[in-house]
């Protein structure tokens, strides 16, 4: 079993940055700055979302953000390698929730083997384990409340609203590519 590629950890703090830094609800405009800003490179916009390349050393450096209300409502960005090895995942998963938790404190709460974080700016940053591989997923203000109210409510994981793995429209694939 070899090291995933992953981000690195300079690249995971410029992404913790910049989803810090912003106000909710964010819109395309801004959220095209924030691409610029964080070196990713457009590759398709749609009504319902763009998706750039990140640039980041994994194998598929896609960034995919779903638009809802004319404004970013998620964000699914791509931090490692695919990989069938479990083990890799794992060991890439636990090397990108340190540097996470280097720039926003130790995790809020937790899913299985996900983390999330709660930001001052009232989003959500998630890191992922999905099969083959792991994704940092930030949810804007309104998505991030959502889950809360779900969580507050006692709404058991399997009943919420499917994970953002299985994404449909061209930005989107339905499967953790």
């Amino acid at each position: 079993m070899g090291a995933l590629a992953r981000a690195t950890d300079a690249q995971i703090d410029a992404v913790c940055e910049a989803f810090t830094s912003v106000s909710w609800p964010l819109g395309r405009d801004d959220f095209t700055a924030l691409a610029e800003r964080l070196e990713w490179q457009l590759k398709l916009e749609t009504a319902s979302g763009v998706q750039h390349r990140s640039g980041y050393p994994v194998n598929l450096p896609t960034v995919r953000s779903l638009v809802a209300a004319e404004a970013i409502a998620q964000v699914v960005i791509a931090v490692s390698d695919k990989s069938d090895e479990p083990g890799a995942l794992r060991s890439a998963a636990h090397e990108l929730q340190s540097a996470l938790s280097a720039h926003l404190g130790q995790p809020a709460g937790s899913q299985g083997e996900d983390s999330h974080w709660e930001l001052a700016n009232g989003g959500r940053i998630w890191l992922k384990t999905v099969p083959k591989k792991v994704l940092l997923v930030v949810e804007g203000q309104r998505f991030a409340n959502v889950e809360r109210g779900e969580e507050r409510l006692g709404i058991a994981p399997c009943r919420r609203r499917a994970p953002v793995t299985t994404l449909t429209d061209p930005v989107w694939s339905t499967t953790a590519s």
